[in-house]
């Protein structure tokens, strides 16, 4: 996990790969809020791959940045971090300050499930542009 928030934070698309290539079983999964633009469950570790690196490699930063782990509890049920981070918009709104708690679950020493709970959705939602006005005279 250290290496993972590490690697997100640093925008390393190359260690995130490898992270999710050694340490994630094949079809382990994320969920976020599905109240954010790309929120809902994604599966599929190779999918994971892309989205982590494609993420960490983008030309400008988006979601999390300046991310830092405030704590880490752990359990025998998995492991949950506390974040706090800049939210940067996809579509270039403000960048919001923010935070969230990741569950992790694991299968053996691989990582199953994580399951983000952002504190404010309401608030990196509204970093979105409002959608144009339909205009009923416009044919389709």
């Amino acid at each position: 996990m250290e290496r993972f928030y590490a690697a997100v934070s640093g925008r390393d698309a190359d260690a995130l790969t490898a992270i999710v290539d050694d340490h994630f079983v094949a079809d382990a999964s994320i969920e976020w809020p599905v109240s954010l633009p790309y929120g809902g469950r994604v599966e599929g570790a190779r999918i994971l791959r892309k989205i982590f690196a494609g993420m960490a490699a983008a030309e400008s930063p988006v979601g999390p940045t300046a991310l830092r782990v405030r704590s880490v509890t752990a359990d025998d049920s998995g492991v949950v971090a506390e974040l706090v981070f800049t939210y940067v918009s996809p579509s270039g709104g403000p960048p919001v300050p923010s935070g969230a708690l990741e569950r992790w679950c694991f299968d053996g020493d691989k990582v199953r499930t994580i399951r983000a709970y952002y504190w404010d959705t309401a608030a990196l939602v509204a970093t979105q542009p409002a959608p144009a006005p339909h205009d009923p005279e416009e044919k389709s």
